[in-house]
């Protein structure tokens, strides 16, 4: 008995292979979007983790400018009170220095001699006063040139006057002020 085969082979073959490449381009299909849906969440979630550094960065830059602003504020308050204090002890200095002065100049003033006026400017000191006469005027003059707190003593003018009818010496003179 001879059989025949009234199906084509050549076409049960190539429906086969069509349901095979369908099959595969379903599985490819599935793979592709399982792949992309893999690969959207993953990137989902490190966009998220970045935003939440960010905002986070964001926070703490605010944060780090109020405390600049603060330091800032803080340094120009600092150097205010470096300005105070610097004219403070400068106060102080002269406070002293003038102290110091009358002082010498109570040690070093002979007993004949007055002081009609005294004037400090800068480290310059001008002396009116009067004298007995030019001998105690002198002296007055030497002892003030060698004395520690002043230098440079030279006699502006020296004229002789008369009060209560007696004869006297009005003189002025200036020095400086030694600051030590």
């Amino acid at each position: 008995m001879i059989r025949i085969n009234l199906l084509p082979v050549r076409e049960e073959k190539a429906k086969e292979r069509k349901r095979l490449d369908i099959s595969v381009s379903i599985l490819l299909f599935l793979l592709t979007v399982l792949v992309g849906a893999y690969l959207y969440i993953n990137i989902s979630g490190e966009i998220d983790s970045l935003r939440m550094q960010l905002r986070t960065k964001k926070a703490e830059d605010a944060r780090l400018t109020k405390k600049v602003g603060e330091i800032k504020l803080l340094k120009k308050k600092k150097l205010e009170l470096q300005k105070k204090i610097g004219v403070i002890n400068t106060l102080n200095k002269q406070r002293t220095i003038s102290l110091k002065v009358m002082e010498e100049l109570s040690i070093q003033i002979p007993e004949k001699v007055w002081f009609k006026s005294l004037q400090k400017k800068g480290n310059i000191i001008q002396i009116v006063g009067i004298s007995l006469d030019d001998q105690t005027l002198s002296t007055f003059i030497s002892r003030l040139s060698h004395s520690k707190r002043f230098r440079n003593v030279w006699l502006q003018q020296s004229k002789q006057i008369v009060l209560n009818n007696v004869k006297l010496k009005e003189f002025s003179l200036n020095c400086n002020i030694v600051t030590e």
